[in-house]
């Protein structure tokens, strides 16, 4: 194996951790539901989407839809998404009674499938639930954690019997390939966490009850707390608090300005370069000066001193090869735009009935900053006890009959959720639509 420039960026016996990079796999949708050309690249997302949109919600000028995804990470999934075009791609894009119903509909997702009748219809009892969010508005050339720039929040859910798999999860230290170890253990994985820990540190949260915990690799190693930075709330009541959805907005313009700050110690350039371009590094002792004056632990100057050290400029002609090389090269040297970080909700106990989700005490809000990894918060996560599960998409085909099934489970939860925020007047829920087969999708 070649030797990781990265590593010191990394904590000591991180090789112990256990991961999950070969074991969940999800096969694609049946082949007449595949993408149609349309539907990869027509510019307006309401086109791209047609088929697959099981309804859409009007929301203070703002339009939503609830999505079958093309490519599920799980047979119980959907997309909640804006879809505007041009699109809107950060949470402070959208108007506040938007991230509002998109964090309904994850509440009303986790209520869902915490239903007896519900559980026993679909056998998900045991199971675990991920909220993911992903963004990355400035990356525009290689392949990015936000493949559509429409704001959108990923509704998971996987029974228990889809984690079976995890039981045969190994440790990080056994895998050669050091490119994949790149891609799944981001080199500002711990390193960004602790530097959005500090950025956050003192800051009020606005919800009572809420924790910013102090990072602790060790734990994270061992799979007891997420990868990233990681904040405590009570519950997942929260996310029919306005204020959550003030967090998100809140934490979002934080890491945007976090970003443009060190985008300009690296650089001096504060704005993203233009596709398929990336700005000069500074010199290392420009870079050391402008760093001894930011309000960061030493600790954290340390990393970004080393992540100085190991980072090369990408010059126009390396670029100019990579735009007609495969995607994983690309994802290997070249860096996303910042900002760039997946946001995960989850707690992490199993939902089984008596103790089903929607009661835990505790939900774990975790922000993974990313600099190489292409890999969205939805497609690389913890489940089953695991800290970092890769999820393999699109795995041979789903039979018509998982797919008629996964079709009830959507429509159910779409009639479930309106039922539960159509009393807001300036909410408007459209027509629910069903799933007449992969060759017509949704009508």
């Amino acid at each position: 194996m070649r030797p990781d420039r990265f590593a010191a960026l990394y904590p000591s016996g991180l090789d112990r951790m256990r991961v999950a990079w070969e074991h969940v796999r999800m096969p694609g949708p049946p082949a007449e539901y595949a993408l149609t050309r349309t539907e990869v690249e027509h510019p307006d997302p309401r086109q791209r989407f047609a088929r697959r949109t099981i309804q859409e919600i009007l929301c203070d000028g703002d339009r939503l839809a609830l999505i079958d995804k093309a490519s599920p990470h799980s047979l119980f999934d959907l997309m909640v998404s804006e879809i505007s075009d041009p699109a809107k791609a950060t949470p402070d894009a959208v108007e506040p009674t938007t991230g509002r119903v998109l964090w309904g509909t994850g509440l009303a997702f986790v209520r869902f499938v915490s239903d007896a009748d519900v559980m026993r219809r679909f056998d998900l009892d045991g199971g675990e639930l991920h909220l993911a969010l992903n963004c990355d508005p400035n990356t525009h050339d290689r392949e990015s954690v936000q493949a559509a720039k429409q704001f959108h929040l990923h509704l998971l859910y996987w029974p228990g019997a889809a984690l079976k798999p995890l039981e045969r999860a190994g440790r990080l230290g056994a895998l050669a390939d050091a490119r994949l170890r790149r891609q799944a253990i981001d080199p500002l994985a711990f390193l960004g966490a602790r530097l959005i820990y500090e950025s956050l540190d003192g800051v009020d949260l606005g919800i009572p009850g809420a924790r910013l915990a102090l990072p602790d690799d060790r734990s994270t190693i061992r799979g007891e707390r997420p990868l990233g930075c990681l904040i405590e709330l009570p519950g997942w009541q929260v996310l029919a608090d306005p204020a959550f959805e003030g967090l998100i907005r809140r934490l979002h313009l934080r890491l945007e300005a976090l970003a443009a700050d060190l985008l300009e110690v690296f650089t001096g350039q504060r704005s993203a370069p233009s596709p398929w371009h990336r700005h000069a590094l500074r010199s290392t002792p420009q870079i050391a000066s402008t760093l001894a004056a930011l309000p960061f632990s030493a600790a954290v100057r340390a990393g970004l001193g080393n992540l100085s050290r190991v980072l090369r400029d990408l010059p126009a002609s390396t670029a100019r090869r990579l735009v007609r090389t495969d995607p994983a090269r690309r994802m290997d040297l070249m860096t996303l735009n910042q900002p760039s970080y997946a946001l995960n909700l989850h707690t992490p106990e199993a939902n089984v009935p008596g103790a089903t989700l929607q009661d835990a005490g505790i939900l774990h809000l975790s922000i993974q900053p990313k600099l190489f990894s292409g890999i969205g918060g939805a497609g690389l996560l913890g489940l089953g006890g695991v800290p970092s599960v890769r999820i393999l998409r699109g795995e041979g085909r789903a039979s018509i009959e998982s797919w008629y099934r996964r079709s009830r489970f959507q429509r159910d939860f779409a009639e479930f959720n309106q039922g539960l925020q159509d009393a807001d007047p300036g909410i408007h829920f459209q027509p629910l639509k069903r799933f007449e087969g992969p060759r017509t999708g949704w009508a």
